[in-house]
């Protein structure tokens, strides 16, 4: 039974990512999934910096970087100089990003709303709860360096 575990997590993840995308294009949304949960870590981040969200996201930081310096010129991001630490930049949402978030948080609901149509609010409960613990338990192990 343990060894069906990754094969499921594999097809639920590709799924879920796949409608995402689609629903994302047919909306006239077209930038990849690392900009969308970077737009996501940047809206929920209380002084957000390229660091959290690498954090945040388990990704290398110069992939971030990546990921905002298209962000910035495409017009949903802004860096502004941290009062705390002049050499660290803050990031926030542009009104543009912020329409841009909105309409993919649409989006996500109608994905979830797919997702758990035939699930009761105690086995999405359960399993949220249950991919919880399984994330903590990989980041734990020591063969685990989060940023894969």
């Amino acid at each position: 039974m343990k060894e069906n575990i990754g094969e499921s997590l594999h097809k639920l993840m590709h799924h879920y990512r796949h409608q995402v995308r689609e629903t994302a294009a047919k909306s006239g949304i077209l930038i990849p999934v690392s900009h969308i949960r970077s737009l996501k870590c940047i809206n929920k981040i209380t002084n957000c910096s390229a660091k959290d969200i690498a954090d945040r996201l388990s990704l290398d930081k110069s992939q971030i970087t990546r990921v905002l310096k298209e962000l910035v010129s495409s017009g949903y991001v802004e860096k502004i100089r941290s009062p705390d630490n002049h050499r660290s930049q803050l990031l926030s949402l542009t009104k543009r990003g912020s329409e841009l978030l909105t309409r993919i948080t649409m989006l996500d609901r109608v994905a979830a709303q797919n997702m758990t149509q035939n699930l009761t609010d105690q086995q999405i409960e359960d399993f949220i709860h249950i991919s919880e613990i399984m994330v903590n338990n990989l980041n734990q192990s020591p063969f685990c360096d989060n940023h894969g």
